[in-house]
């Protein structure tokens, strides 16, 4: 356990940062308000885009969330009233991506209420582990329900995973109650706060929680250590900072240049001032270029960057050096705990990848 979570509390607003080491990883805003991934709403049908198979459903006085009938059980009519779950935040112009396939996520599982599809998560490869997960989903799923099995179930105990479904089974239960009184169109449950989603995903490898305010902390099972400015014991806006910018340095003196775009994010490798001392060119590259993912997976994570991403890493003439550095960065996103998968390089020598947005 080497990573610290660090909590201020400055006039009613927290911010939250999660560090291993001296490397920033993450970085939360607790504001409130607004259109937000894994909330779930009691909508009502808007109108019906036939062209599109879709539909806009309003989800409040001002916002709209867009559903393709894809994401459907039954195809929806204007004036119906469903819950639907934020699939993807508004981006831009967008509106937000909606589905009524609702998934409640917990530290082991994830509960699929209006589905009965069984799931490993892709990060568990061993076969026998998958083929235990199954059949662990198979008895502990309650009836018309699904479980998908989280990375975190890997090696877990049987017990531990019926507690955690136990759980989400219960909070299912309480939003369809509120759905019963509610009046359409309304939020029946928000996304759960940044602290809460950094102990679910990080579990176990917390090694204590520095803050200026130990006494809005409920009971945890890791050390609170009280600290009246955590983030400048630890320099955690200037690393911020640095880490927003279009150009971000890496520690060998190479640098990334990171351009979004609506469609898609390019991240351009550099050399800048990194020489690599004695070796050869082409393991200079290599060594460069494997910082560079390292770092790039950092920097999706800390961004909270989705959808396409493009990476131009300085060119490689041999294959092993591009399978070194594609590993590399398959490697430094297994710790993020939003999907993301690396579908290899392009004929233009382009690394390309997908991030879930969150």
């Amino acid at each position: 356990m080497s990573k610290q979570i660090l909590m201020e509390v400055r006039n009613g607003q927290r911010e939250i940062a999660l560090l291993d080491g001296k490397r920033l990883l993450a970085f939360f805003q607790d504001t409130g308000g607004g259109v937000e991934a894994e909330q779930i709403y009691f909508g009502v049908v808007d109108r019906i885009v036939k062209g599109m198979e879709a539909c806009f459903v309003r989800l409040g006085k001002e916002q709209v969330g867009f559903l393709p009938f894809a994401e459907c059980m039954e195809k929806p009519r204007s004036g119906n009233k469903l819950l639907v779950q934020v699939k993807k935040p508004p981006i831009g112009e967008k509106a937000p991506y909606l589905t009524a396939d609702i998934a409640l996520a917990g530290r082991y599982v994830i509960l699929t209420p209006c589905s009965t599809r069984f799931a490993v998560s892709q990060k568990i490869t061993a076969e026998g582990e998958r083929a235990r997960l199954k059949s662990i989903a198979a008895r502990l799923a309650p009836a018309g329900c699904g479980l998908v099995m989280r990375t975190e179930s890997a090696d877990a105990g049987e017990e531990d995973m019926a507690a955690d479904t136990a759980s989400l089974l219960q909070g299912w239960n309480e939003i369809r109650e509120k759905q019963k009184t509610a009046q359409a169109p309304c939020m029946l449950k928000g996304r759960e706060d940044a602290l809460s989603r950094l102990l679910r995903d990080e579990h176990g490898e917390i090694s204590e929680i520095l803050t200026n305010a130990p006494e809005v902390l409920p009971s945890l099972p890791l050390p609170v250590r009280p600290c009246e400015n955590p983030f400048d014991l630890y320099g955690v806006r200037t690393k911020l900072e640095k880490s927003m910018q279009r150009k971000v340095w890496l520690d060998c003196g190479g640098y990334l240049v990171i351009d979004k775009t609506e469609a898609l994010t390019v991240i351009d490798v550099n050399s800048g001032k990194f020489t690599g001392g004695k070796t050869g060119t082409e393991n200079t590259f290599v060594k460069l270029n494997v910082e560079a993912a390292q770092e790039t997976a950092r920097i999706l994570r800390l961004r909270s960057i989705g959808g396409i991403v493009i990476i131009d890493f300085v060119d490689m003439q041999a294959e092993e050096s591009r399978a070194a550095v594609q590993k590399a960065l398959e490697d430094a996103l297994r710790d993020d705990p939003v999907k993301a998968v690396v579908h290899g390089f392009t004929t233009l020598g382009l690394m390309e990848m997908t991030r879930k947005k969150n």
